[in-house]
């Protein structure tokens, strides 16, 4: 039993190495794995070990448990011999990742994607639907060994679209591919502004536009770092008509990066930080960050910066606590929510989808907007008290329509503060208000949607 376990985990190191060295497509590697797992029958081995002596099964799982682990750190060392390689040479990596791509723009758009086809098949013609698309230049970074997701031939990308798919051969789990992203955009291909969406989003026609601008109005905000999309709804409280472009700076940690942007004034300040934890994470596996010996490592790091202590250990807070250590404490987010989540699971969180929707809401805004014409509203007191009235007169609509009464101030207070910091799901508030038995919120409006079929040589 164990001499069959050890041939059975040689083959899958095997698969591993020939995915990081020969770097065959992922789905070939894949393959590889499918043939040993199926092909050796490994999984109706372990069952008949059952049978085996006590003894004799205790030492399997042993051996087996000990050999997952080498393969897991197999992965994690070829994740970073693959990263090392990229960032030592830059010419290369442009031209292994782009092939004869012409960078056009002084923009990036990164979609980064797992292999969740359901949700990305939604997400991602939001993307080439986006208004301006053609002023972008746009890049799909595929992580881990797994299928293409052009393979079922879902896709149709216009031939006469320029953008660039890069289907990493190894796993870099989320730590490693977010630093191949940013180093990626700034620092091999030396743009200026980088939009970075996650596969679950999809997007308002001028979310991307509206990003875009929000990262040119950082450059002159000293305290501000990264820019954002409102992750909550917070619609039914604000005018629409003042406020759709409307932006406010918030606490850095508030919300999720689930679409958001940089800029590289902003990056460079936090470059030697951001490698630090490169250099701590790689070679190690990500997802046991929280453990020895990658934790120590990353604790380290956190005592030199002046980090808070304790803080996630996750890459999307040391990025966070970085601008912070720059002196970038705050984010620009809007006001109006520019995507719609789809997916009700991620790396942090697993909901149902109904638990998602009472935290997050499901509407996006549906109007148009002049995304040029993003302001932040906390530069003029006018716009404040504006929301203010906003927000009181829309309670006390909804008092008056289903309680018969006025709301308190302190629910006044506690709106208007919940806008103001961006953390306000407006849904939630004004469904609580109707009461229970008033029904479900309304459905989200209808997202456009687009066949798109990928063109062969089309970077």
């Amino acid at each position: 039993m164990a001499e069959t376990l050890r041939l059975t985990i040689q083959r899958l190191i095997l698969a591993a190495l020939i995915a990081y060295w020969v770097r065959l497509p992922a789905q070939v590697s894949a393959a590889i794995f499918d043939g040993v797992s199926n092909g050796q029958g490994s999984s109706e081995r372990l069952k008949q070990a059952g049978s085996d002596k006590e003894g004799a099964s205790k030492k399997s799982y042993t051996s087996a448990k000990s050999e997952m682990v080498n393969i897991t750190s197999l992965n994690a060392e070829c994740a970073r011999r693959y990263m090392d390689s990229l960032l030592a040479d830059h010419n290369a990596a442009r031209k292994q990742l782009c092939g004869n791509f012409t960078k056009r723009s002084n923009v990036a758009v990164f979609y980064t994607c797992f292999e969740r086809l359901r949700l990305i098949h939604r997400a991602l013609p939001s993307i080439f639907l986006s208004n301006g698309i053609r002023n972008f230049d746009v890049f799909i970074s595929q992580d881990g060994i797994s299928p293409s997701i052009f393979d079922d031939e879902v896709f149709s990308i216009p031939g006469d679209m320029p953008y660039v798919y890069i289907q990493h051969p190894v796993n870099l789990c989320t730590g490693l591919h977010m630093h191949f992203v940013k180093a990626f955009a700034f620092d091999i291909m030396g743009y200026d502004i980088l939009l970075i969406v996650e596969e679950d989003n999809v997007l308002h026609p001028q979310a991307l536009q509206l990003l875009a601008r929000m990262a040119e109005l950082s450059v002159n905000e000293p305290d501000v770092g990264v820019v954002s999309l409102l992750d909550m709804d917070m619609g039914p409280f604000l005018d629409s008509s003042r406020f759709s472009v409307g932006i406010v700076p918030v606490r850095s940690t508030t919300g999720h990066l689930w679409i958001f942007g940089l800029h590289r004034v902003k990056y460079d300040a936090i470059r030697e930080m951001m490698n630090a934890y490169y250099d701590a994470i790689k070679g190690y596996e990500y997802r046991t960050k929280h453990l020895l010996p990658l934790r120590p490592r990353i604790e380290a790091l956190m005592i030199k910066y002046g980090f808070p202590i304790p803080s996630p250990f996750s890459q999307d807070r040391f990025f966070l606590n970085s601008l912070a250590t720059a002196n970038f404490t705050k984010r620009y987010q809007t006001l109006f929510r520019f995507f719609q989540p789809i997916g009700s699971s991620g790396l942090h969180f697993k909901y149902n989808t109904s638990h998602f929707v009472k935290i997050f809401g499901q509407h996006m805004y549906n109007g148009l907007i002049d995304p040029s014409a993003a302001f932040d509203v906390t530069k003029d007191p006018r716009d404040i008290k504006a929301i203010r009235d906003s927000v009181r007169l829309r309670l006390n609509r909804l008092f008056q329509r289903y309680r018969r009464s006025f709301p308190l101030e302190s629910l006044v207070n506690s709106t208007f503060y919940g806008i103001m910091e961006g953390r306000l799901n407006g849904q939630g508030v004004a469904h609580n208000i109707r009461g229970a038995d008033k029904g479900s919120p309304p459905p989200p409006p209808p997202i456009a949607t687009c066949d798109l079929r990928q063109s062969r040589g089309a970077i």
